[in-house]
């Protein structure tokens, strides 16, 4: 079983610190050489879709690797931004999650800026990407437009998570774990060999205990860790060329991750206290059910390799509230029963390396259907409800795509690649509320859109890559059936992003020092931007497309073997500049040039300080200490205090201990030990972040 074998192989704080290498790149980390060799770990890397090592591809990448998720026990998106510098994730309650990546994040319109992807299948609903997290190998962070292999909706970049797959020995673990509000976790795999040509593997998940947000009416609380995730996996090999994937999981979530449980801060209950609101109805609930399928086969020719991905993915949200305690609100009934995304998607490549050119080419297919049903009553605004609505949401889109590496000698090294799109989008809306379309509105839009990219490098010496290059991306146009005042529907064109990155990655194996740094100036045109005004009596959201907006900055990272036993590594992203150029919206004339985007501090940074010390021939034991830090930032474009997140920092301590024999292993865990005050979303309603959290466990390894 060749490939199966393979595959096993697979403020103060900031000025120092630079973003992690260790977890740099989608990646297969080989077993790190002795202390004294001087030698560094190999990363290979699947970022441009082929293997390759991370210091030889232009571009800027960190990974979180399988050993690293383990340690920190990621099992929920909005945490994935505390470790990564210049992410960041925010809740929008039954809307799903926004994203945003080196400052360039959905100000407007109904897609996101960055994509996010489970096993190379595009998730075109930011509700699938709520999924919860588990026996994941590797999660993969692109930064910068990703518009040639990865398509729409990939201006800021692309997060990519990649689960474990089966192996040819058997094996298995188990983990249980107790924290903070009483949560009990448990989770585990099984890995099966079946016969010479195949192997099997099962992971789950669970976990269940009380939320942290307390209610001012009675002794309920909201926002527990109560979810479960099941996932069987399945590689089959039939003969020395062939290799067929098969991926199927599902995940239920009811303890409300993305629910907006408190009002804005400005109408908090107590001020002090951010963990407590006040929810009068009887049953609110918030609840996603996700499923993915997806299938991979790749054949060998020889000089060239094919691989077709078949991705079929759906989740259902139920959603009821009572608007968080907003006082203009009360007694407001809110819910979608249910949300609804579904799609399927095909993408075939065909590559070749050789030893001057490298080649990829493809074709993409992607279908995806969304139907809701929005529910909101306000007694104080009208006894009828304001939204009493069905809609739906088609989308169609095929692409054709390419990327060639051509080196020329004496280090030196162009890569050019092109992406074209055709995307038809139709959509469906009629109501019987105040606020609805009372007759059915049926809408269509057609576009299409041509990326490019040119990178040209220059290896100076064995361990040392210079870079520059130019790149485009998009975020998809379309219509929603919102009625303007001159009678037509609301259409927008893409927004497109052009990027400029320069940039090193290095590595100095005799002093244990590995460091990528990159500047980078990213240039929008046709920026869409959601303004809200008030006509007839009517609220209207129009995304319109602003006249530009830019964003530059750096994006540094380092690790350091400090000794056998200690190692520092961390990140920094610097946005000096982010913010719209000559922009003044043409509804209600509001001048926001000048203003902060949204969703992007001028600083954010972790830094990490890790310790390994062998216990008497028993064991190890380890310690991490981490630190994140980001600046103040604003949730809206028109940069409100009452809708910022001020400057915060987290503090979290990992402890590990690891049997000699491996087979079991004992943690604990304490985050946030500062109990610092922080939001994951600030608007109308806002999304807290934890408090100090702890928690203990035991895992068995067979």
């Amino acid at each position: 079983m060749k490939w199966l074998h393979a595959g096993r192989r697979s403020g103060w704080l900031c000025l120092f610190a630079m973003a992690s290498v260790t977890e740099l790149a989608h990646a297969d980390i080989a077993p790190p050489a002795e202390p004294d060799s001087g030698a560094l770990e190999e990363v290979i890397v699947t970022a441009r879709k082929v293997r390759e090592n991370v210091h030889d591809i232009p571009l800027s990448v960190q990974v979180l690797t399988g050993e690293r998720l383990d340690e920190i026990n990621l099992s929920v998106l909005y945490d994935l931004q505390f470790e990564v510098p210049g992410l960041v994730v925010n809740s929008l309650g039954l809307n799903g999650a926004g994203f945003a990546l080196r400052g360039v994040a959905d100000q407007g319109g109904t897609s996101a800026s960055v994509a996010t992807h489970l096993n190379g299948i595009y998730l075109g609903s930011s509700k699938l990407a709520l999924a919860r997290l588990f026996d994941l190998e590797r999660v993969e962070v692109l930064k910068g437009p990703q518009g040639t292999l990865y398509g729409r909706n990939s201006t800021g970049g692309t997060v990519n998570f990649i689960t474990r797959a089966p192996e040819d020995e058997f094996g298995g673990a188990l983990e249980g774990a107790y924290g903070s509000f009483n949560t009990v976790r448990l989770q585990g795999h099984v890995n099966a060999p079946l016969g010479d040509s195949a192997a099997a593997r099962v992971a789950f998940i669970g976990s269940e205990g009380d939320g942290f947000i307390r209610n001012t009416v009675d002794a309920r609380r909201f926002a527990e860790q109560d979810y479960w995730g099941l996932r069987g996996a399945l590689r089959f090999e039939p003969g020395e060329r062939w290799r067929i994937d098969f991926v199927a999981q599902r995940s239920y979530d009811d303890g409300a991750s993305a629910e907006l449980w408190l009002p804005n801060p400005e109408f908090l209950p107590d001020p002090d206290d951010i963990h407590l609101t006040t929810v009068n109805l009887a049953n609110p609930f918030l609840n996603i059910e996700s499923d993915n399928v997806n299938l991979t086969v790749d054949y060998d020719f020889g000089p060239t390799q094919l691989r077709m991905l078949t991705g079929y993915a759906s989740s259902e949200l139920n959603n009821l509230d009572d608007c968080a305690g907003l006082p203009m609100l009360q007694s407001c009934v809110r819910g979608a029963d249910p949300s609804q995304d579904q799609q399927w998607s095909q993408e075939v490549q065909l590559s070749s390396a050789g030893e001057r050119i490298d080649w990829l080419a493809g074709a993409y297919f992607f279908s995806g259907e969304a139907d809701g049903h929005f529910f909101q009553l306000l007694p104080r605004l009208n006894p009828r409800p304001l939204n009493d609505q069905f809609s739906t949401a088609d989308d169609t889109v095929w692409a054709l795509f390419s990327q060639s590496t051509l080196r020329f000698g004496d280090g030196w090294g162009v890569t050019v690649g092109l992406r074209y799109s055709d995307e038809v989008t139709e959509i469906s809306n009629i109501g019987t509320g105040v606020r609805d379309n009372q007759e059915l509105v049926v809408l269509e839009d057609d576009q299409d859109h041509l990326s490019w990219r040119l990178d040209l490098e220059y290896r100076a010496h064995e361990g040392l890559l210079l870079y520059t290059g130019v790149s485009t991306g998009f975020k998809s146009g379309g219509v929603t059936a919102v009625l303007l005042p001159e009678g037509d529907y609301n259409r927008f064109d893409p927004e497109d992003l052009l990027a400029f990155e320069t940039g090193l990655k290095g590595q100095w194996p005799e002093w244990r020092l590995v460091v990528d740094a990159a500047a980078f100036y990213y240039d929008f045109d046709n920026l869409q931007v959601t303004s809200v005004y008030v006509f007839d009596d009517r609220v209207i959201p129009e995304i319109e497309n602003a006249s530009g907006a830019q964003v530059y900055g750096l994006d540094l990272a380092a690790s350091l073997q400090l000794s056998e036993r200690l190692d520092l590594s961390g990140g920094i992203v610097w946005l000096p500049n982010r913010e719209f150029v000559d922009y003044t919206s043409q509804r209600t004339n509001q001048d926001l040039s000048g203003n902060v985007l949204s969703r992007a501090p001028q600083w954010s940074a972790i830094a990490s300080l890790g310790y390994h010390q062998p216990v008497g021939g028993r064991g190890e034991f380890s310690a991490r200490l981490e630190y994140n830090y980001r600046s103040k930032f604003y949730y809206t474009k028109e940069n409100l205090e009452s809708e910022s997140q001020g400057t915060h920092g987290l503090l979290n301590l990992l402890l590990r201990f690891e049997a000699a024999q491996g087979n079991w292993y004992a943690f604990a865990s304490g985050r946030n030990l500062t109990d610092e005050d922080y939001f994951h979303q600030v608007f109308l309603q806002s999304t807290p972040g934890y408090p100090d959290t702890y928690e203990v466990g035991l895992g068995f390894r067979f």
